[in-house]
């Protein structure tokens, strides 16, 4: 792939529409009011995604420090993961760790290109056992986490796109936490 076929791919996966994102800040938004705890996870490139994610949210809160909100990324513990993947199985790195700590009204936010990472799969199955709503953020043609969450935002691309759709999640992320830094400004007065 020459670099002008790679922005050429990155503009034309640059979502139309915002409605189906802007319904996942609403949630997002609900949790948050709710003292609830936003749990990301990824594998890879979307591992990175997941934490830069949880940074840009964790600094989502008022001027007067009154309220903060709960975001955190499975994918930083690399001592937790590598001990959970060893003695247990890597599919389980991220459900062991949200079985452990994930209560009913979190939300899970799978960040994957291609939606069919086995412990991404998992973690969802443990989610519908805990009553925490899943959130993915797929490319390609979804996958398989397309089909279980709950609510989704698929960047829809020819499949092994990975850079493009791994630019553009990121984008998506750095939108939704700029609107719940204005939105939570509203909520919490």
């Amino acid at each position: 792939m020459e670099n002008r076929s790679y922005f050429a791919d990155f503009q034309a996966l640059i979502p139309g529409k915002l409605t189906e994102i802007d319904k996942i800040i609403d949630s997002l938004v609900d949790c948050i009011k709710n003292e609830g705890t936003i749990w990301i996870i990824g594998n890879g490139g979307s591992a990175s995604t997941a934490d830069h994610f949880e940074v840009d949210l964790s600094y989502v809160r008022l001027q007067d420090n009154s309220t903060s909100v709960k975001a955190r990324s499975l994918c930083l513990n690399s001592a937790l993961i590598t001990a959970i993947g060893n003695d247990i199985g890597f599919e389980k790195v991220f459900s062991h760790q949200l079985m452990r700590n994930a209560s009913a009204g979190d939300i899970c936010f799978a960040i994957s290109a291609s939606g069919n990472s086995p412990n991404l799969i998992e973690a969802f199955k443990v989610c519908d056992k805990q009553s925490v709503k899943k959130i993915a953020l797929v490319g390609f043609d979804g996958g398989n986490l397309l089909k279980l969450a709950d609510q989704s935002i698929l960047v829809e691309s020819e499949i092994g796109i990975f850079g493009p759709v791994e630019d553009i999640h990121l984008s998506i992320c750095h939108y939704i936490a700029s609107v719940i830094r204005s939105r939570i400004f509203e909520v919490f007065k």
